[in-house]
């Protein structure tokens, strides 16, 4: 009914714009009425009369129009109201969340924003829709980069789950899991052991740990928080990641370009007492795993895993398919290649990072870090099938074939990231994220802009689902405003602190994709537990940390008090889970036909 509800919208919404938009074409720029335009390249020859014109930076009037550029070539370019920027992301978060049918949310709202960029034309934008702004999202070097790494590592773990590897590990680690509580904790120190990358950290904890919360009934809802949890956050404020690499490097841009003789690994380093967001994430983390309590959806859904040895939603739908498993043989056959991919990968950040000198800081902020990935992941591939050969446990077809259904399984996480590059394509042509700037005034308290620093910054990362994007958007624009005062490192942090915050929440986040994709959990399903738990972090952050930034609290004080309270809202707010749990049994992915079955 949802579904069909959903298709009735799409249809009338397409019919509507078909029969009432104007006569127009594509438009080859958009602009925002009421946001400066940078138009320095050329000027306007027709079209929307400019209000004001000042270096270069002018207004316009909702309308179409074309600029010629300093090369003579004309190009066309439409005003838009800037509300219309931020439509396309919302209808598909609003319609992912509401009908829980994440590609066709996608879909709807990149063809929305790029309906409107065509000049509100339904034929335009759908030819468009799949001429231009598909392929070029998966043009992308980066976008590539994480297909080839996701769909490489999908097909490692086709091998040693073919192989014996995967159920060999469960069986050696069962034996020392002997509780729920103990099977969260693994996969919290398991996250915050893989620092280097969240992507190499999302699908590695996430497809190792799987089996093993299978086994203890811990829904794929809170595995895929617990994967989440580790990722980005953990990632972020490693003194050594490939995060930090590109946080560094910006920041270093943004100094320079004004003349500031100031390091950005330093200035990274001094923000990280104020990364309030990450660190508190990390240790609910913990608290959640330790305290055997929930509340909200997860609370629903752990409750459903326990009770039925239901580990999925009712109509749930994986991001990734089950792959299939072999006889138990022995660990190393999946502990080796592990091995490989993190090994491999740390090789490939080094190898592509030294340009001379061992510092770390240099090497990390120089290197190619999805080269590494993408090296890593077919170190684990090659390693898996030669042992696979080499013991006897699968032939060369056997091999191709396992390795071919790992890939298999990654092609529904495929196709949703590729959704996701596109609408954050959209929302870049559309310029969403300087409407929301736009609404940022400077004339504020200097207190006062870490806060909003951190709420600007979670906006646009939610909006767009790109906390790099974020912050090379972000950074440039807040930074230079606190430079010489005490509230340059708290905005430092805040502006990283938001942009994880948004990407969380952000059910068109590509690690927020990745984290149920390698937790072969429901997206929608991971989204709606997750939230609750990101607001009570970031409600801790920006109370303990950005609102009372001025009283002068020592870190560890604010830390404290805010795991204090944390633990406080898990006390009385949350429901206690029974941590023992028979453990074995075939794991069922339907919901019982009565509510009787759940009795006892």
């Amino acid at each position: 009914m949802k579904l069909r509800s959903c298709l009735a919208f799409l249809f009338f919404l397409i019919l509507f714009a078909g029969v009432f938009s104007p006569p127009a074409r594509a438009a080859d720029e958009v602009y925002l009425k009421g946001v400066p335009a940078k138009l320095n390249a050329g000027s306007v020859v027709s079209g929307p009369k400019n209000k004001v014109q000042k270096a270069g930076m002018v207004f316009l009037e909702t309308g179409r129009g074309v600029r010629q550029t300093a090369s003579g070539k004309k190009r066309s370019f439409l005003v838009i109201h800037p509300i219309l920027s931020i439509i396309p992301p919302l209808v598909a978060i609003l319609f992912a969340l509401l009908f829980r049918q994440v590609i066709l949310s996608l879909l709807m709202g990149v063809l929305l924003g790029v309906w409107i960029t065509a000049g509100y034309r339904v034929l335009p934008a759908v030819l468009n829709t799949l001429s231009r702004v598909i392929p070029d999202s998966l043009a992308s070097h980066d976008h590539i980069s994480i297909i080839i790494f996701s769909v490489l590592l999908g097909g490692m773990v086709g091998i040693i789950s073919a192989n014996g590897g995967t159920p060999a590990i469960v069986d050696l680690v069962l034996p020392r899991i002997r509780s729920r509580r103990g099977a969260q904790l693994a996969c919290w120190f398991l996250g915050c052991a893989i620092f280097f990358d969240d992507y190499a950290n999302t699908l590695i904890v996430g497809n190792t740990m799987r089996p093993i919360t299978d086994r203890y009934r811990v829904s794929r809802e809170k595995l895929s928080f617990f994967v989440d949890a580790t990722a980005a956050p953990v990632a972020s404020m490693a003194i050594i990641s490939t995060w930090i690499g590109f946080e560094v490097g910006v920041l270093t841009d943004v100094f320079h370009s004004r003349g500031i003789a100031m390091d950005g690994y330093s200035a990274f380093l001094f923000s990280i007492p104020y990364l309030f967001y990450p660190i508190f994430t990390v240790i609910f983390g913990f608290l959640l795993s330790v305290s055997g309590r929930d509340f909200g959806p997860m609370l629903k859904a752990e409750r459903r895993a326990v009770r039925y040895n239901l580990l999925l939603s009712e109509n749930a739908s994986p991001a990734a398919m089950e792959t299939k498993m072999g006889e138990p043989s022995r660990p190393a056959l999946a502990f080796i290649p592990i091995l490989a991919v993190i090994f491999v990968t740390l090789w490939g950040i080094l190898y592509t990072g030294y340009s001379g000198q061992w510092a770390l800081r240099a090497i990390f902020a120089k290197s190619d870090s999805f080269a590494a990935l993408i090296w890593g992941s077919a170190a684990g591939c090659f390693t898996a099938a030669v042992l696979s050969l080499f013991a006897r446990r699968l032939t060369v077809s056997g091999v191709l074939d396992s390795w071919l259904d790992g890939i298999k399984s990654m092609m529904m996480a495929v196709l949703i990231l590729t959704l996701a590059w596109s609408l954050s394509r959209v929302c870049t042509d559309l310029k969403t994220a300087d409407f929301i700037l736009s609404v940022v005034s400077t004339r504020m308290p200097m207190w006062a802009i870490p806060l909003l620093t951190f709420l600007v910054a979670a906006a646009m990362s939610f909006a767009t689902g790109t906390s790099w994007g974020t912050m090379a958007i972000t950074y440039p624009l807040l930074v230079p405003v606190v430079i010489g005062t005490p509230y340059l490192y708290p905005t430092i942090a805040a502006v990283l602190s938001g942009a994880v915050f948004g990407d969380h929440c952000s059910p068109i986040s590509d690690t927020t994709i990745m984290s149920s994709m390698a937790s072969a959990c429901d997206h929608v399903d991971h989204v709606r537990t997750q939230i609750p738990y990101a607001l009570t972090t970031a409600a801790a952050a920006l109370v303990l940390g950005y609102l009372l930034l001025d009283l002068r609290i020592p870190a560890v004080l604010i830390y404290a008090i805010g795991a204090a309270g944390m633990w406080l809202v898990l006390r009385f707010v949350g429901k206690k889970i029974p941590d023992t749990v028979p453990a074995g049994g075939d794991t069922k992915m339907e919901m019982p036909d009565t509510g009787a079955a759940g009795q006892g």
